[in-house]
């Protein structure tokens, strides 16, 4: 591999830089404003808001602290080989579950998420796509029923 090659191989620091940035910036579009914006504020116990602000909080810190980690370490980080056939199939993986949620409700919808996303990643063996689709399905099930 020639020199050329493998700096090709590996992504820029810039790309890296605007990596983090744009995901720790979608953390906080939606901690501050998305969040708010589509839930209301309860009664009695926990704001409807805090569970998705808790997680969109810790996406974006972990986010940042490996955004820092991957600068302090200066490690090359090879790029991303799907390339954006990944982001698509994703992408995909969560109309399906809105779709899903739309016309079947929130058991239904935490199912096809679960298939789909998994069959995105590339998992093909059938325990492994059905059973956690079934474990997070029959978990809403319990909570929302």
């Amino acid at each position: 591999m020639t020199d050329g090659q493998a700096s090709a191989a590996h992504r820029s620091r810039a790309s890296q830089l605007i990596e983090a940035v744009v995901l720790a910036g979608a953390c906080l579009l939606a901690f501050v404003w998305l969040i708010p914006a589509q839930t209301s504020e309860g009664g009695i116990g926990l704001s409807p808001a805090f569970l998705p602000k808790l997680c969109a909080a810790a996406a974006g810190l972990l986010i940042a602290a490996d955004g820092v980690l991957r600068f302090v370490r200066q490690a090359p980080q090879p790029r991303y080989a799907e390339g954006w056939g990944a982001f698509l199939r994703l992408g995909i993986a969560a109309c399906l579950g809105t779709v899903a949620l739309r016309f079947g409700g929130i058991v239904p919808a935490v199912a096809v998420c679960c298939i789909a996303t998994a069959l995105a990643l590339g998992e093909r063996r059938l325990p492994y796509v059905l059973l956690p689709a079934l474990a997070c399905a029959a978990a809403f099930w319990l909570v929302f029923r």
